[in-house]
């Protein structure tokens, strides 16, 4: 099996009720899930204005102390993974892999 370049890191979306956003949810530790709710800002944003202005950054476990080392760092993965799966979606290669079969 391959190693996994982002484990725990998801890019979640609800297009029934919230076609307009979409989420990064990290499921290590510490958990976090990032609520997006302007694409059109995030897609031209660097990291200071993603972290900045436009991640809505909500912590999943707020009774656990962790330093903000450790909180910047799943952030900064976050956006990290969020860079690629943007990359991979705009060279087409979900589509390759459906079209393969593979999906």
């Amino acid at each position: 099996m391959k190693k996994s370049k982002y484990p725990g890191c998801w890019y979640c979306d609800n297009i029934v009720d919230h076609p307009e956003t979409f989420g990064l949810l990290h499921l290590g530790f510490p958990r976090c899930f990032i609520l997006i709710k302007d694409m059109a800002a995030f897609d031209s944003s660097d990291y200071d204005e993603f972290r900045d202005a436009i991640a809505d950054v909500q912590w999943l476990d707020p009774s656990e102390q962790w330093s903000e080392a450790d909180k910047e760092a799943v952030i900064v993965k976050l956006w990290n993974f969020s860079v690629e799966q943007e990359a991979l979606d705009e060279e087409g290669y979900y589509d390759a892999l459906i079209d393969a079969g593979l999906d």
